[in-house]
């Protein structure tokens, strides 16, 4: 039997940008060994699975290419870019993920709004082989919310080219890191920050950006900057994204746009 898939690029305008992700409409999420299998196979850093409730509600289960679970939200993001293909009048809806519910909008010129809780922040002591796994970077700040550590370096441009050492990443306990600089003192910049996430633990090993990361950043600039509405680059030399995040007590409402690249057939699913 034959399964319909997509591959979304979320956080870009282009295609062949930002971070891809893969989307699934299934009537039954059935055996979840076999799922794990097919975002094992189809290789994005996150693969959804969504059926359909109706009503404009959706459920969904995400992957990562070796382990279960919402690891990155940018599932969340394509999905909605599907939905609406599917269903263009359909603009607000809900998807449900195990326990957590994400309101989303889309608007009309394609522009998709993902709402995540508010989050907390943790002052942590720095990892003895952090400064190792940076290959000796500078490191200004650290904080970490729940298993995700956040980084932040002092030079934005050397973000854009820093690739760490994997291996002794993954001897760190932490399942991703959040590497992040503060763009502010840069001339004609339309960012507040800059960010890549790498994740060797959850079986992505190259530069990614992901709405959960920047809504963490969205928390840990906002104070310093002293701002509500904040924008947000992944700089990279290979992709580059863009969100648009603003932030209140309660939410975080993170937004991007998300380009369909591959439209296939999965038939061994």
């Amino acid at each position: 039997m034959a399964t319909s898939f997509w591959v979304v690029d979320t956080f870009c305008d282009d295609v062949f940008r930002g971070t891809p992700s893969s989307v699934f409409f299934v009537d039954e999420f059935g055996d979840e060994g076999l799922l794990q299998n097919v975002s094992m196979e189809i290789n994005t850093p996150e693969t959804i699975f969504i059926r359909d409730l109706h009503n404009g509600n959706f459920e969904s289960m995400c992957f990562t290419p070796n382990s279960k679970g919402l690891s990155f939200g940018n599932g969340l993001f394509a999905a909605a870019k599907i939905i609406n293909e599917k269903n263009p009048d359909l603009k607000e809806f809900h998807i449900m993920c195990g326990v957590r519910v994400f309101a989303i909008k889309i608007t009309d010129g394609g522009d998709v709004t993902v709402r995540f809780s508010a989050i907390t922040l943790e002052k942590v002591p720095m990892p003895l082989k952090l400064p190792a796994a940076l290959n000796g970077e500078i490191i200004v700040s650290i904080a970490k919310c729940k298993n995700e550590l956040i980084v932040e370096i002092r030079n934005p441009n050397r973000l854009t080219y820093l690739q760490p050492n994997i291996d002794t990443l993954l001897r760190i306990n932490y399942k991703s890191f959040i590497i992040t600089a503060d763009t502010h003192y840069q001339t004609n910049v339309e960012y507040d920050f800059c960010a890549k996430v790498f994740a060797p633990k959850l079986g992505v090993f190259s530069d990614i950006t992901t709405p959960i990361a920047h809504s963490k950043l969205a928390e840990y600039w906002a104070s310093r900057m002293k701002k509500t509405s904040l924008v947000g680059l992944h700089t990279s030399n290979r992709r580059c994204g863009k969100t648009n995040i603003v932030v209140n007590k309660e939410f975080m409402y993170v937004t991007g746009r998300c380009e369909i690249v591959t439209e296939g057939e999965m038939l061994a699913f």
